[in-house]
């Protein structure tokens, strides 16, 4: 069976996700509908050490997994690379469910120790996904490493529509009994989502694991390599898989835990500039909940490009190639993220108002605005500094991505406490723009010094042309029309197809032409 090409792979991973990104901002409406300002804030204060807790178990094996199996398929070793797979397995699902039942057990002191009582719920609500996510994590670092996106694109989909319906549907019936019970309801459906995204993973995985992933050029490669091909014992793949993963689970843990750190502390330092609990609560809803969803979408869109990047390094070494193909990862995301960013600052009351109608109230959605204005350079940001960090995975230098992050980590946090004492909720917003500034900063000087791998900036070109354009194009819409909705449609349709016209007329879709591998 024939591998999909870079390009294949992100285009499927890249649609998945609109799609499932699509279903979470759907999501997210209603939610708040039903939860308002404070149990959404309860929603987002019990995320932080989920997503921390799932980074540790989980998050970080599918890139660790698709390195390693696809090392072995460009060696033609595919016995390997299944071994791969079944001890990671076996290996995440242990640990999934060691940290499931910590989580459980401790729900009560945790949420004591964040200051609201009703938070052990959540926890409780989101205990069985933590195994589940794990076990998801193993098949979807396989098929990656076997360049199969797809799996991993249907079942992101999968996630979201499962999520939409039963956390709506649980949040809905349990909002009688309070607000407590509503977020918990909102976050079974979460549960309830990774048990379906797992029940496909394990058909899909029946039924190819007998397909060859061979490309006709693996097979020629694997001829000369087969004197070296031997079966690896459980032993040494787990110590290799262990060994690959450390330093990309650390790196990507550094984030959640910041965030958790923040989750911690941050209704305690608001509280101290004069606010009660429940303004706290729901300023942190405002910043984590609305705006925060928001950025982070087209980030978690253009992951796809980094996803697919990682096994199409690993194996083929540091080079020429490798730069064109970095290269081009990085215009792909900047492509997608400066029309969001455009829309972000010009269209952020009209798409909030549209998005949440009047759940915000007046204040606190002129606040929302400009928080989102401002937050909108995270998206450029955060888009390559994860195709940068994918492209030192795979390249083996995951312990100089955990040091830049770490470092991006530590300056966060001090600038968090310090701000945030003195200047409340926008302490937190500039501690989020300073991580992903120093994290992106730091990556990109040791890929141009040490890996000698140069951005060309001539490619940005087009789309720096075309971002001038679609400014010009959303004033003009603003001043001509009154109306928010009018103003948000024509923006989004009639400038989503002036901004590809342009690229198209400034040379911009070369990024979108395959490049020869080597």
């Amino acid at each position: 069976m024939k591998k999909q090409s870079f390009l294949y792979g992100v285009s499927i991973l890249f649609f998945a996700s609109v799609i499932a990104k699509i279903l979470g901002a759907v999501y997210r409406v209603p939610i708040t509908w039903i939860l308002g300002p404070e149990g959404l804030g309860l929603y987002q204060l019990v995320y932080p050490l989920f997503a921390l807790i799932i980074v540790l178990s989980s998050t970080s094996m599918p890139t660790a997994i698709s390195k390693i199996v696809a090392d072995y398929i460009y060696l033609g070793d595919y016995a390997n690379a299944k071994k791969t797979f079944v001890v990671s397995l076996k290996l995440v699902s242990v640990v999934g469910l060691i940290f499931a039942i910590l989580l459980a057990s401790f729900s009560g002191l945790i949420a004591s120790f964040q200051g609201n009582d009703m938070l052990y719920l959540g926890y409780l609500g989101l205990a069985p996904a933590v195994v589940l996510v794990s076990v998801l994590s193993a098949f979807r670092g396989y098929f990656q490493g076997l360049s199969d996106m797809m799996p991993t694109a249907v079942s992101q989909v999968i996630e979201q529509g499962a999520k939409l319906v039963f956390g709506l549907v649980g949040a809905y019936l349990l909002i009688p009994f309070g607000v407590e019970y509503g977020t918990l309801g909102a976050l079974l459906g979460v549960s309830v989502s990774e048990l379906l995204a797992v029940l496909f993973m394990v058909i899909v995985y029946r039924k190819k694991r007998n397909k060859r992933y061979y490309s006709a050029q693996n097979e020629k490669h694997s001829t000369i390599h087969n004197s070296i091909i031997k079966e690896q014992g459980t032993k040494q793949i787990a110590k290799r898989l262990l060994k690959t993963a450390l330093p990309i689970v650390l790196s990507n843990a550094i984030l959640p835990f910041v965030l958790f750190v923040e989750s911690i502390f941050v209704i305690k330092l608001l509280m101290s500039g004069g606010l009660s609990s429940v303004e706290a609560t729901g300023l942190w809803g405002i910043n984590s909940g609305v705006v925060n969803s928001l950025v982070n979408m087209p980030i978690v869109l253009t992951q796809a490009i980094a996803i697919s990047l990682v096994p199409f390094v690993a194996g083929k070494g540091k080079t020429q190639n490798m730069c064109g193909s970095y290269d081009q990862a990085v215009g792909l995301g900047v492509a997608f993220c400066v029309p969001v960013v455009v829309a972000f600052v010009l269209l952020g009351e009209p798409i909030l108002s549209i998005l949440y109608m009047n759940s915000l109230g007046v204040s606190n959605l002129s606040l929302a605005t400009m928080m989102l204005a401002i937050c909108s350079c995270i998206v450029v940001l955060g888009s390559i500094l994860q195709i940068q960090n994918s492209l030192l995975y795979g390249l083996g230098y995951g312990r100089r991505s955990l040091i830049n992050m770490a470092i991006a980590a530590s300056i966060q946090v001090a600038l968090f406490v310090l701000l945030t004492i003195y200047l409340g909720i926008w302490g937190c917003v500039i501690s989020s723009i300073s991580f992903y500034l120093f994290a992106f900063l730091l990556d990109y000087l040791f890929i141009r010094f040490r890996l000698g791998y140069r951005l060309s900036f001539v490619t940005l070109k087009p789309i720096f042309f075309g971002a001038i354009i679609l400014i010009l194009f959303i004033l003009d819409v603003c001043m001509l029309f009154e109306n928010l909705w009018t103003q948000t449609i024509i923006s989004i349709l009639g400038g989503g197809v002036l901004y590809v016209f342009s690229l198209w007329a400034f040379g911009g879709f070369k990024l979108f032409v395959k490049k020869k591998t080597v």
